[in-house]
């Protein structure tokens, strides 16, 4: 009996490891395939047929990820690899490939801010010793796709997002979470106006030690809601001539050092400048995820569009409309539907993107704009013939729109921005009187000046950004009627004056001086905490009605002279 059990187990035995070896040999057999054909960075490969779409395949090495290719297209006995590491002509047919049961990842956390990287997340601008050196501990590995937030996960878009942009802050409020197009020709100002909002959060970002931040992402506090906004600069078939620019114009505003630039230039394979949009999303996703308002700046979805369009083109698949594949919409709608605010037990982060579209001939009706627009919560759309008529940046106001509207506004700023929009619209209407030349009824020709001195102060230059007070000042001062006697020549005058505190202090009696001080003191702290303006605005009438008695007594009569 006891040897007839021996006998028993040790068939036991045997049968497992045989069921074992053959497991081995079936993972083996459908974990390496054969190349049977390569052209134009596309590997077709035999015997992988349990692969799944967006997994890493290792070509001539299972080991070596010198030459890795993407997996875009399923067939019944082949799949179709586009390269996105390697060169293809190190490879030839019969060369075996192999699967790696992994996605695309990239890196994110706090040592990728201040860094240009590529989509798979190499440091472009580092070597890698000295990286190490300093930065290894606050980088992390993130799958570049991942699941957007539920409904559930998700609540409304209520946090401002400030651009500095007086045009942008009062007409077309831009939320925390929010999605927001930028549309225009080329040479518009479509990324000058993406890198002064960036410029903008240099206003109130506090410089702290990556160690603090990383530390700081753990607690359970409000503060790092809106202490701190990491922004995400995804450049997509750019020059390397132009992210160096961009990476010199934030490091002269000091806004690098919260920026994160992730880059792929014009000769880059179209697999990488495709998977771009999705790494600078999966950065963002990293601070979101631990309660930070991030920032993704997409420049730009056509390029993009036609780099999907360049894979599916190759891939054989069949066109659509001006050549594109039939799920191009799909590919944006991904993409762009990872942005949200994240409810306070998701960690009360948020994501806001802005995409930027390239238009041809200002046509808004082409396909991928058309696209984008239905996608996305609002458009900013930039025209020539206004930036050319000397207003910058030349938005209109006409065909832009924010789907959020005075939700995604601070008290003070929706106070004062419900006058200036009735004001403008009636601006617009009578606009065309001025051009006959005949007598005005005084009323309208109130409202008319109104508008010219608006264009006035929302014309800003390149890079320049305004503080909040500063745009609460400026709107309360035109729609109250402080500026009815003040010259439009003077106007930069009038306000550059009145934040100059030191030239001020000269004219104001003490009490008046300590009610200004209060005024250009405030920050976007207080104002985030005062939910009551009413006791600030009422200091800040007080402050205007003296300051423009003594502009008008003391100034505007010298230059009007």
């Amino acid at each position: 009996m006891f040897f007839l059990n021996l006998i028993l187990n040790n068939n036991k035995i045997n049968n497992k490891k045989l069921n074992y070896n053959l497991f081995l040999k079936k993972i083996r057999t459908n974990s390496t395939g054969t190349i049977t054909n390569i052209y134009d960075n596309v590997i077709i490969i035999k015997g992988l047929n349990d692969s799944f779409v967006g997994e890493i395949i290792n070509l001539n090495s299972a080991s070596l990820t010198s030459h890795q290719g993407i997996v875009m297209n399923l067939d019944l006995e082949l799949i179709k690899v586009m390269i996105i590491k390697g060169d293809q002509t190190h490879l030839t047919k019969g060369s075996k490939a192999y699967r790696t049961y992994g996605t695309v990842t990239t890196r994110s956390g706090f040592g990728v801010l201040g860094q240009i990287i590529s989509p798979l997340g190499k440091f472009l601008n580092t070597i890698e010793s000295d990286f190490k050196k300093y930065a290894l501990l606050h980088v992390y590995t993130v799958e570049i796709h991942q699941k957007s937030p539920s409904i559930i996960e998700r609540e409304s878009v209520s946090t401002p997002f400030l651009t500095g942009i007086l045009s942008i802050d009062c007409f077309i409020p831009i939320g925390c979470g929010q999605r927001q197009l930028i549309i225009g020709d080329i040479n518009s100002g479509k990324t000058s106006l993406a890198l002064t909002a960036i410029i903008n959060q240099s206003h109130f970002m506090n410089l702290m030690d990556k160690s603090w931040r990383l530390f700081e992402s753990s607690l359970k506090t409000e503060w790092k809601y809106w202490r701190f906004m990491p922004c995400i600069f995804v450049a997509i078939g750019k020059k390397r001539s132009e992210v160096i620019r961009i990476k010199f114009i934030l490091s002269n505003f000091n806004a690098l050092y919260y920026t994160c630039i992730v880059f792929t230039s014009s000769d880059s394979y179209a697999s990488l400048q495709y998977l771009a949009p999705y790494a600078g999303a999966a950065v963002g996703e990293w601070f979101r995820n631990r309660g930070y308002n991030a920032i993704v700046i997409y420049d730009d979805l056509s390029q993009h569009a036609v780099a999907y369009r360049q894979i599916s083109l190759l891939l054989r698949r069949p066109p659509g409309r001006e050549a594109y594949p039939g799920d191009i919409f799909y590919i944006h709608s991904r993409l762009l539907e990872r942005a949200a605010q994240l409810i306070k037990s998701k960690g009360g982060g948020s994501l806001t993107s802005l995409p930027l579209v390239e238009t041809q001939g200002n046509d808004i009706s082409a396909y991928i704009p058309t696209n984008v627009i239905s996608i996305t919560d609002g458009q900013i759309f930039l025209s020539p013939a206004i930036l050319n008529s000397g207003i910058r940046p030349g938005i209109d106001l006409g065909l832009s729109v924010s789907r959020v509207g005075s939700r995604a506004q601070y008290d003070s700023m929706k106070f004062v921005c419900k006058q200036i929009k009735l004001d403008y619209i009636f601006f617009r209407m009578y606009e065309g009187l001025t051009k006959f030349g005949s007598d005005i009824d005084p009323s309208l020709k109130l409202y008319i000046e109104k508008g010219y001195k608006l264009n006035k102060l929302m014309t800003q230059s390149l890079f320049e950004t305004k503080s909040l007070i500063e745009e609460v000042s400026m709107l309360l001062s035109l729609s109250e009627g402080y500026l009815d006697n003040i010259s439009i020549h003077l106007l930069y005058e009038f306000f550059d004056i009145f934040f100059n505190r030191q030239f001020i202090s000269m004219y104001l009696q003490k009490k008046e001086y300590y009610k200004y001080l209060i005024i250009s003191n405030i920050t976007l702290e207080s104002l985030y905490r005062m939910g009551n303006f009413s006791a600030l605005l009422e200091d800040l009438r007080e402050v205007l009605v003296l300051y423009k008695n003594f502009f008008i007594s003391e100034i505007h009569t010298v230059f009007i002279n």
